[in-house]
């Protein structure tokens, strides 16, 4: 396959075999911020596929899922295989309907409509591609259903990632061709049939294999997993800015961030942080020059491992996160199918395009990183707390800490949160179970993995916010005149929400006050 290109069009998305999507692309799919169109270009490569797929199945020729059953039984081919064209045409259509409305049976609770958006789309971006043979009419389906803001319900329990996400795909499928479910559309939860007659859309009739091709892939699990990453993405400089500042207001000593100590190294990555760290402390007087911390003796001449350690402990995140992306956004854009028609050389490749382990190994390398991230921040705020640790702060970060329990709580609250980062962490390779008749006697469980991966990128965000919260109050009790000028922009954002802390007081709303400024980049 050619390798695909990006489409950059105010409102407009295109998909199809010339498009390539990105995550950012997916951030606006997610939120509707865009209209979806398919190029006209991929609409000769569709028919073509659909037609020689059609020439195979009118010779009878034994081809998945079509003219035989699914799964472990797809030995079992089509009672009128060798019936009339009527009845086996028939045949093959109820085969469809049957294998969408037969996986529509997810359960727990409901999935945000922005990954059911972004699924929606993936999955015909996929089919948009030529290589499943399915009609241009399919993927039109798909994408009428988004450009209407009609949302299935879709369930989280479903999917174990091999053969694809097939219950949650067939969620969006049995409401695409009007069956017996519901979706949000503006606002309000529906029968899908009654969202088609609203939008005046019609229920759409799977010919051939299109029950099959809307179903199976890795569309769902790679939706979550793009809007997961792409949060993280922004969430990543943040939480480094907050880092970085952390470890200024600590005083750290300045020789573990020589470039040289990092350039010996040769890790990019870890080149990369300690850069960032450096330029975050622009302007500071706080930092510790280590001829003045050898002159003074007052303290140890090497801090803590979390307060010198940084640009080796997160250049691995930094490298891991690019890597991730990277493997999301060609799973993105692949043909996640089974089989696949190749038309070049005229054959029908039946493999297992629909697995998952891309999406799986993303997001499981980077619930790692995070619980690592969140036993840093938990480390960094017991030294900011702790008088035989801080260099000099008060306790607790107040000025009367015999009378104020200052941030000594939340230092509790991230121990509390850090500790569900870390059991997100677990690998779920290790948790694979062989199912359906063994067919599917490996998987890879990539939607569980990706939703793992969402809720703990959402766990950072309220580490980070703390940590902010810390270091603001910690630069203040510095010394704004002191503080570097990436402090001072900090200083300023956080105040608006937050204002120092004195007396004791709820914080629940201006931690959520600040959790909010991240998501929203005011930060």
């Amino acid at each position: 396959m050619k390798k695909l290109k990006k489409n950059q069009k105010s409102n407009v998305i295109y998909i199809g075999s010339t498009s390539w999507l990105t995550i950012q692309d997916c951030k606006l799919i997610s939120k509707h911020q865009c209209f979806v169109k398919i190029r006209k270009k991929t609409f000769t490569h569709m028919n073509k596929s659909y037609e020689f797929l059609k020439k195979a199945i009118d010779q009878r020729v034994p081809i998945y899922g079509i003219n035989t059953q699914f799964g472990d039984q797809v030995t079992l081919l089509d009672e009128n295989f060798e019936g009339s064209s009527k009845e086996y045409y028939e045949s093959i259509e109820n085969r469809q309907k049957a294998l969408i409305n037969s996986h529509c049976c997810g359960l727990g609770d409901v999935v945000l409509i922005d990954f059911v958006r972004v699924a929606m789309i993936l999955r015909a971006h996929c089919l948009s591609q030529g290589y499943s043979g399915v009609k241009y009419s399919a993927v039109n389906a798909l994408v009428s259903f988004y450009n209407h803001d009609i949302n299935p319900i879709v369930r989280q329990f479903g999917s174990i990632g091999a053969s694809g996400d097939l219950i949650p795909l067939a969620s969006i499928a049995t409401a695409i061709i009007g069956g017996n479910t519901e979706v949000v559309y503006r606002g309000k939860i529906i029968k899908a049939t009654q969202a088609l007659k609203l939008t005046g859309l019609q229920k759409y009739n799977p010919q051939i294999r299109e029950g099959l091709a809307m179903i199976n892939g890795t569309t769902f699990m790679t939706a979550i997993a793009a809007l997961a990453v792409y949060e993280l993405k922004r969430l990543f400089d943040q939480m480094l800015t907050a880092i970085a500042l952390s470890l200024e207001s600590l005083k750290v000593i300045d020789c573990a961030y020589h470039p040289l100590v990092h350039e010996v190294k040769r890790h990019k990555g870890e080149i990369e942080v300690n850069n960032f760290v450096l330029a975050c402390w622009r302007g500071s007087q706080l930092i510790t020059n280590i001829n003045e911390a050898r002159s003074k003796l007052e303290r140890p001449i090497q801090d803590y491992y979390s307060l010198r350690s940084v640009s080796q402990g997160f250049g691995p995140f930094f490298e891991n996160l690019d890597r991730s992306i990277n493997w999301i956004e060609n799973e993105i854009n692949s043909v996640n199918d089974n089989p696949i028609i190749d038309l070049d050389n005229a054959k029908i490749h039946h493999g297992a395009n629909f697995m998952g382990y891309y999406i799986t190994d993303a997001c499981d390398l980077l619930k790692m990183n995070i619980a690592q991230a969140a036993t840093w921040i938990h480390a960094l705020l017991a030294v900011m707390v702790h008088p035989r640790k801080n260099n000099a702060l008060p306790a607790n970060l107040v000025k009367d800490p015999s009378n104020q329990n200052g941030f000594r709580p939340l230092q509790l609250l991230a121990a509390s949160i850090t500790v569900q980062c870390r059991k997100l962490a677990q690998c779920h390779q290790s948790y694979m179970l062989p199912t359906e008749g063994d067919n599917q006697d490996v998987n890879s469980l990539g939607t569980h993995a990706a939703f793992d991966l969402q809720n703990a990128v959402t766990y950072l965000d309220k580490l980070t916010a703390i940590l902010y919260l810390a270091v603001a109050q910690a630069l203040e009790l510095r010394g704004i005149e002191k503080i570097s000028d990436t402090g001072k922009k900090i200083l300023a954002s956080i105040r608006k929400v937050s204002p120092t802390i004195g007396k004791c007081r709820p914080l629940t709303n201006e931690l959520n006050n600040v959790v909010m400024m991240l998501r929203e980049e005011k930060i």
